[in-house]
């Protein structure tokens, strides 16, 4: 049984978010494309493999199901790809061109999703000999992800010595602890029976190892050499499971992993941003990780440093005196640091008396975090700053859902920590070109709630503390692989005294705010989809999004590239703002422009591929003729001594 223990230096307590009632939903199953580089699979521990199989040979496993459950099989062969309506990528294994396996609940699910209880199994058809090992681990290569709760499993099939075997009646809500012979395929996931994280995705490929040595606890010789391993999947509409590059190893004596290395500061409630403005940052910081010995051997005087360097060194460091074997321990201190702007990269160190650096398993012995001061970028997502190897994106947007009421007014946002009050001045979007990718047209608003509105129901889109005005999607942006969304200063009165506007910055006092965009595609048109870094696992309510349909906020979302930009706007000192006058709009003959400036202006009408169709001067006011402009969205620019004032028009 696994064992799991807690060592703190200084316990942590997260506060709630808000007062009211939390009533967040679980994730929706969406298109999610994932843009991670595919990593091929290295590690360098010397192993003694006992046996290994890489789907090669379909007859090699048999494949069932439970017909009282369901139809559903595995597939093996060469090729494979997921059918349903939310796909995953095909597995890109080590040996994936000689075949592999595949089991798509998606697709088995239908669009709209099943209702059964999906209970299937992949098993090696012929036994294996297990004599003379006791220490033993299943590893393979796989692409997974999750939707909620769906639990697969890795079985240990004893045999009589003539292949009978009793195989557990298994489903997602198994209680397996008194179960020598279940494991879990993904045990980091799953917080007991039915439980854990939902919405996770492996890397493609990643390499999963199951110690399977509890199951050959008190077996006589005739049972170990009838033994039989079973990938059993249990769940309702998931996504797809796949497995190739199977192996049987002997588990090391000695392995401590460093699971995992994370730094926040005490006061964000646990959300690691990839990027902090010196001026919303504190001192006193939280940081810790995970120690997994996978080792057959106790592990003695475990030491765990977090070293990291940049504009400023620091250390961390904990130690304990043993570690059991097949249990998992998190160090965790509180300290107090003085940053300053720039990048710092952090590599977090297990190591023991039995497992130096240097030694036959010491390759999994470190983990690395980075992160960035800055003097203005607030995100939570950390793109381009991730250690080599470790940045794993996906994206989401108006085409990953199946209803087309999703694909307008859908809004992305994440939760922002102001600890001091500070102008925002733009908000950055990055793009992604995946699945139905990003498309000039797309037309987005900058919303803002606080996140009290925001994150718990009843949900009210138009109760947003600020709205910017429709912002369209061009060429260049897309090219650019981001945009920006001014704020503007607004117009608060007049001062008599000067005889001039009062004009103010748009101020975000201390608290915590949802910053998001609400994304309109007319109907899938102009898809827009926004990359979602999920690199350093955030808490749910970090990434929320926004249906319309269901008028519901879900947990979709690690980090989404949402940033912004902190600091006053320049250039607010105009005495008279530039009022524009267009239309009709939609037009489908003339369009009538004015403007209340007496000096010329300068008239630029684009498409939505951002070309000049029309570039012209004009006093006061212009009438076009768009009988010959093809139907579609357009950009009027109007810059005169007053300003510049843009606009969007439909020629239909």
């Amino acid at each position: 049984m696994k064992k799991f223990y807690l060592l703190i230096t200084a316990f942590l307590i997260v506060s709630s978010i808000g007062a009211q009632q939390n009533v967040y939903k679980h994730k929706l199953k969406d298109y999610k494309s994932f843009n991670q580089p595919n990593k091929p699979i290295v590690n360098s521990t010397i192993k003694n493999v006992i046996y290994s199989n890489t789907f090669d040979n379909a007859s090699d496993w048999v494949l069932a199901h439970d017909v009282n459950d369901c139809s559903l099989d595995w597939q093996i062969g060469q090729g494979l790809a997921c059918t349903g309506s939310y796909p995953i990528s095909t597995i890109v294994s080590t040996t994936s061109t000689d075949g592999y396996a595949m089991l798509d609940s998606d697709a088995y699910g239908g669009a709209n999703g099943g209702t059964e209880i999906e209970d299937s199994w992949m098993t090696i058809a012929n036994p294996l000999d297990f004599n003379g090992y006791t220490n033993l681990v299943v590893e393979f290569e796989t692409n997974y992800r999750r939707y909620n709760f769906e639990t697969p499993y890795i079985v240990v099939g004893i045999g009589d010595g003539t292949g009978n075997v009793t195989w557990p009646d298994l489903d997602p809500g198994t209680d397996i602890s008194m179960m020598s012979n279940v494991f879990h395929a993904f045990p980091s996931w799953v917080n007991g029976a039915g439980g854990g994280n939902v919405g996770d995705a492996t890397l493609n490929p990643e390499l999963i190892q199951v110690n399977i040595s509890p199951a050959l606890v008190g077996l006589d010789t005739v049972q170990l050499s009838d033994i039989y391993i079973r990938f059993n999947w249990t769940g309702t509409w998931g996504y797809a499971w796949f497995v190739d590059d199977f192996k049987i190893v002997e588990q090391p004596d000695n392995d401590l992993q460093a699971s995992t290395g994370y730094i926040f500061e005490t006061t964000k409630q646990g959300v690691e941003y990839g990027r902090t403005p010196i001026n919303q940052l504190n001192s006193s910081f939280t940081i810790g990780g995970s120690v997994f010995n996978f080792g057959a051997l106790d592990q003695t005087n475990v030491s765990f440093v977090a070293d990291f360097t940049g504009p400023t060194n620091f250390t961390s460091s904990s130690s304990l005196a043993l570690i059991e074997n097949d249990s998992t321990v998190t160090f965790e201190n509180d300290e107090t640091l003085q940053l300053q702007v720039g990048v710092y990269n952090g590599v977090f160190t297990v190591s023991s008396d039995a497992d130096t650096s240097g030694g036959a398993t010491s390759n999994n012995n470190t983990f690395e975090r980075s992160f960035e001061i800055t003097n203005d970028v607030y995100s939570i997502d950390g793109i381009g700053n991730h250690p080599t190897g470790y940045e794993d994106l996906s994206s989401i947007g108006t085409g990953s859902w199946l209803d087309p009421g999703n694909a307008d007014n859908f809004i992305c946002a994440n939760m922002y920590h102001i600890e001091q009050t500070d102008v925002l001045n733009s908000v950055r979007v990055l793009l992604s070109q995946s699945g139905t990718g990003s498309n000039p047209g797309a037309e987005i608003s900058l919303v803002i709630y606080d996140s009290a509105t925001f994150l718990f129901e009843p949900f009210d889109p138009q109760s947003a503390i600020y709205r910017s005005e429709p912002y369209v999607l061009t060429t260049n942006d897309v090219t650019n692989g981001y945009f920006e969304i001014d704020i503007p200063p607004s117009n608060i009165g007049w001062d008599p005294l000067t005889n001039t506007s009062i004009w103010e910055n748009l101020s975000l006092t201390t608290g915590n705010y949802y910053i998001g965009v609400d994304l309109i595609s007319y109907a899938n048109t102009y898809d827009i989809r926004i990359l979602d870094d999920e690199t350093v696992p955030q808490p749910y309510y970090s990434s929320m999004i926004y249906l319309p349909v269901d008028q519901t906020v879900y947990s979709n979302g690690n980090a989404y590239a949402i940033r912004m930009i902190m600091g006053a706007s320049v250039g607010i000192n105009e005495v008279v703002t530039n009022k524009v006058n267009i239309y009709p709009n939609p037009t489908s003959d003339v369009l009538n422009i004015s403007t209340n400036s007496n000096d010329l202006s300068e008239l630029t009408i684009k498409d939505i591929t951002g070309k000049i169709v029309l570039s012209q001067k004009f006093n006061t006011k212009i009438t076009i003729n768009t009988e010959n402009y093809s139907k579609g969205i357009y950009l009027i620019d109007v810059k005169n001594d007053l300003g510049t004032v843009s606009e969007k028009i439909s020629v239909q």
